[in-house]
């Protein structure tokens, strides 16, 4: 049998990156063909970071500090 899953048609980064985990985890084997993004899809990508940025949505360095120091104490605990 033939697993064939068009990894461009999932936009969500996290759901691709689980997706591929599961499937390690469960031992399938697969074959992956990206096409490269375009110019196009490039700059929109750019755009919407930018979006992003000036909306304040994003996390600075000091809160990711924060965010790993709360999974270091959960994990050591």
């Amino acid at each position: 049998m033939e697993l064939i899953i068009d990894f461009d048609n999932i936009k969500d980064p996290g759901k691709k990156e689980w997706l591929l985990s599961t499937l390690k985890l469960m031992g399938i084997g697969y074959e992956a063909l990206e096409k490269p993004q375009t110019l196009e899809q490039y700059n929109e990508d750019l755009l919407a970071g930018d979006a992003e940025i000036e909306r304040g949505d994003f996390k600075t360095a000091e809160d990711l500090k924060i965010e790993a120091r709360k999974w270091a104490y959960s994990v050591g605990s």
